[in-house]
């Protein structure tokens, strides 16, 4: 009953924390507030970069101790990605996430769909290498994410990612 409590509390800790960096990130931002225009169909019409680089804080959704960070990057290889009449690019993500017991190392093909000047989402299939216990345990994990990115100054977002194994919440800086 004790270990139940306190994995509650560790959830409402992270979920608390990332919702005041979500609030305070609006908060910041809310001047620049206005109509978007979509950018779905309008190839080539998002920001370019070639590495993108994304310290987050994680909760893991499977573990018994919950919280972490972590941090991802991601090269792209695609500035056109893989639909010619759509404004997507594709890249080559990898990094390496901490919770107490686990640690992730993921590798993944990340797939952006740019829908606006500052909105893209994206999905993420993958691998994990899992090492439990101080790598005493390693196994491969298969992985699956989606998210959004909010870039609220040029070069900057706010990046959410939820799938097997985590939540994620983090900022991207588009290098």
């Amino acid at each position: 009953m004790q270990r139940q409590s306190l994995m509650h509390h560790g959830f409402v800790r992270g979920f608390s924390l990332l919702f005041v960096l979500s609030l305070l990130t609006a908060i910041l931002t809310e001047g620049s507030a206005h109509a978007e225009q979509t950018t779905g169909r309008d190839v080539d019409r998002h920001p370019h970069y070639a590495f993108e680089a994304e310290p987050h804080m994680l909760v893991g959704l499977f573990e018994p101790r919950p919280l972490g960070v972590g941090f991802r990057g991601t090269v792209v290889l695609s500035d056109a990605g893989f639909i010619r009449t759509v404004n997507d690019t594709v890249g080559l993500g990898f990094g390496i996430d901490w919770t107490r017991d686990t640690t992730w190392i993921p590798v993944v093909m990340q797939w952006n769909f740019w829908v606006s000047e500052h909105w893209s989402v994206f999905g993420e299939p993958g691998i994990a290498l899992r090492g439990r216990d101080d790598f005493h345990e390693l196994r491969a994990d298969p992985t699956l994410y989606g998210g959004a990115r909010w870039l609220f100054v040029p070069g900057v977002s706010l990046t959410l990612r939820i799938g097997y194994p985590a939540f994620a919440a983090g900022f991207s800086f588009l290098l």
